[in-house]
């Protein structure tokens, strides 16, 4: 393989990553997707994806394909929707604003654009802390995507702002570029109106955007058109796809850029919990046909009880001190990473991928932490 392909994989999969891209958040990327712009343009569309550029940001953008949008499982520590439509309305006002802005006056941008006549999203008070906080979560978002640049490196003005509502909060740099790539009405347009029927491409995309595709997701003829499509995911984004029983998923190389691969189990309480939560699950529910394994609600609290007994002295403060939080850390760990589906009666529905992580052995290294 040559270098420039395999650069030209890299910078593909960086945008999975990182669907926006500026000089401001990641100058290592943007060289590379500016290098190999017309190769990872046509990976993009061979996905379904299209890729934008103006001036110096570029952007993946996730068309819908056969009328659905295929996306990795959402993280634990995803923003709610009040904050992503803040965001949105913060991203709105940013466009009317040329040089450097505060964010007490996109506050007050924000207020105006939302008191006006006709306005979709709830209204937003200024006075009420619980607000401001919201929109300082916002802004927050921008800055990662890149459409705000932080003037001001003190965090006490933003604490002022936020707790009492005074002083200036922050100041910003608008990046103009992002801005219109972020509200471009062409890109909206496409994502409340998504054409074709394209379901080869809408398989291949779960492949390189989701843990796994479970064959038990899939019609006979879907998973066999799949397993003949693979090598092209493969291809694209230079890892290589395992074909199990229960599924395939596409393993991209560890070298050095590892963004798309989650670091997990990490040295922390949260994360060893869901790991033995799913051995543990895994021995004690019911194995169904497809590989998965069910457990009642009332089976997952056993299983709690069984792991705080077994291993207590290994929990954290609030695990051992707030019930509920040894359950919730391993849902939102084993959830995010596409392991676990939780249904609404509370069940437990363990995918069979799970089972590649198994029996963990948990060591004290120093007093109290795993």
């Amino acid at each position: 393989m040559s270098t420039a392909t395999r650069e030209a994989q890299r910078a593909f999969t960086g945008l999975l990553e990182r669907p926006l891209v500026t000089p401001a958040t990641d100058p290592e990327l943007l060289r590379l997707v500016l290098r190999h712009l017309q190769a990872v343009t046509d990976t993009a569309r061979r996905l379904g994806y299209r890729v934008q550029r103006v001036g110096r940001a570029v952007r993946l953008v996730r068309v819908p394909v056969a009328g659905r949008v295929t996306a990795p499982p959402r993280p634990a520590d995803a923003p709610g929707r009040r904050v992503l439509a803040l965001a949105c309305c913060l991203a709105a006002c940013c466009e009317e604003i040329a040089g450097a802005v505060t964010l007490q006056r996109l506050s007050d941008l924000v207020r105006d654009l939302l008191a006006a006549p006709g306005a979709a999203v709830t209204g937003y008070d200024p006075d009420e802390r619980a607000q401001r906080k919201a929109l300082r979560d916002a802004a927050k978002l921008l800055e990662g995507w890149g459409v705000l640049r932080r003037r001001t490196s003190d965090d006490a003005l933003l604490e002022e702002w936020t707790e009492r509502g005074s002083g200036p909060g922050a100041g910003y740099d608008v990046d103009r570029d992002a801005v219109l790539l972020m509200t471009s009405p062409d890109v909206l347009d496409q994502a409340l109106h998504p054409g074709g029927d394209d379901e080869p491409v809408r398989q291949l995309r779960a492949l390189v955007e989701t843990p796994v595709v479970l064959h038990a997701d899939l019609s006979d003829e879907e998973a066999a058109a799949l397993r003949s499509a693979r090598s092209g995911a493969a291809r694209l984004t230079g890892g290589h796809v395992e074909v199990r029983t229960e599924g395939m998923l596409l393993v991209l190389t560890d070298d050095e850029q590892q963004a798309t691969v989650a670091d997990w189990p990490r040295a922390r309480a949260a994360d060893w919990v869901a790991l033995l939560m799913a051995d543990l699950a895994g021995q004690a529910g019911t194995r169904a046909a497809d590989g998965s394994v069910r457990l009642t609600a009332a089976e997952v609290d056993e299983v709690v009880a069984d792991l705080v007994d077994w291993r207590g002295d290994y929990l954290n403060k609030a695990q051992k001190t707030v019930p509920g939080t040894v359950r919730a850390d391993a849902e939102a760990r084993l959830t995010e990473l596409g392991l676990l589906r939780v249904h609404l009666d509370a069940s437990w529905q363990l995918l069979p991928v799970a089972g590649r992580y198994r029996a963990p052995g948990i060591t004290i290294t120093s007093e109290g932490r795993p």
